[in-house]
């Protein structure tokens, strides 16, 4: 036998066909090169496999997807990172670990220490004892004509009682027939007296129904501070109804502490 098979004369020792009478070396060194490029085809392959194993994870997967494709091995460190970026994965989602697979502080597990059974936490528990609260009385009342002094040196007169149409100017306010009382403040103490505190209030009637304030006309509150020997005027204006004006109560306090002065007297009504 010559190595030919077949009635057409081809060699098909190596599966390639060729005209018959082709020397046997020329044969055996075209089977070399086909091993030789199996050899290298399979060394390529392991290159493959080791890079792929060593990057791990789906960047290992994409490396490995690209290297298959191309046949171009390239080194995945050298890829452009861009600062603030998020990088992608092969299944679409993102990549949450930043360079060198460390994870931000923003997505970073939080562990929470134990707590500790030796420390106890005190625990307060409520009663339902009546709470006594200090109560402070006003001062006898004086007559709307006299005036009113305190423990402190503070003292307090009615300098007129007018009747106005009552204006509407603040909220929840109803414009109505009313009172218009001036109350001069007077400091005979030794310290200046903070007025911002200052509390106006009018009942009237014998059951002493509270009146409700109004803005005006020419409300003007106290305010500042009053030096000692100083005195200021305050203008508070109250819906009080003519029929009720028989009999009033005006009580003026201007800290929590002292009990607060009262005047009582007929209110003026409106001129027939």
């Amino acid at each position: 036998m010559d190595g030919r098979d077949g009635a057409d004369g081809r060699d098909g020792v190596d599966g390639i066909d060729r005209p018959a009478g082709a020397p046997a070396d020329a044969r055996r060194d075209v089977q070399r090169r086909w091993w030789f490029a199996g050899i290298a085809s399979v060394a390529v392959i392991g290159v493959v496999t080791a890079l792929v194993l060593a990057s791990g994870g789906d960047g290992g997967s994409a490396t490995a997807t690209s290297l298959a494709t191309s046949g171009t091995v390239t080194d995945p460190s050298a890829a452009e990172t861009v600062p603030g970026s998020v990088d992608a994965t092969t299944d679409g989602t993102t990549d949450p670990t930043g360079p060198g697979g460390e994870v931000p502080a923003s997505t970073a597990p939080v562990t929470v220490a134990p707590l500790d059974p030796a420390v106890t936490v005190p625990v307060v528990t409520g009663t339902l004892d009546t709470v006594v609260v200090d109560t402070v009385v006003p001062a006898p009342a004086v007559s709307i004509d006299d005036i009113a002094e305190t423990s402190t040196g503070m003292s307090f007169r009615i300098e007129s009682l007018e009747p106005v149409d009552g204006e509407a100017n603040g909220p929840g306010e109803i414009a109505a027939p009313s009172v218009r009382v001036t109350i001069v403040a007077t400091n005979g103490g030794t310290a200046p007296v903070l007025l911002e505190t200052v509390v106006v209030d009018l009942r009237s009637g014998t059951d002493q129904v509270p009146a409700p304030p109004l803005s005006g006309p020419g409300g003007v509150r106290f305010s500042g501070s009053l030096a000692p020997g100083a005195s200021a005027t305050g203008v508070y204006v109250f819906d009080v109804p003519v029929d009720r004006r028989d009999l009033v109560s005006i009580l003026v306090s201007y800290v929590a502490a002292v009990p607060p002065v009262v005047f009582e007297g007929p209110a003026p009504r409106p001129a027939t």
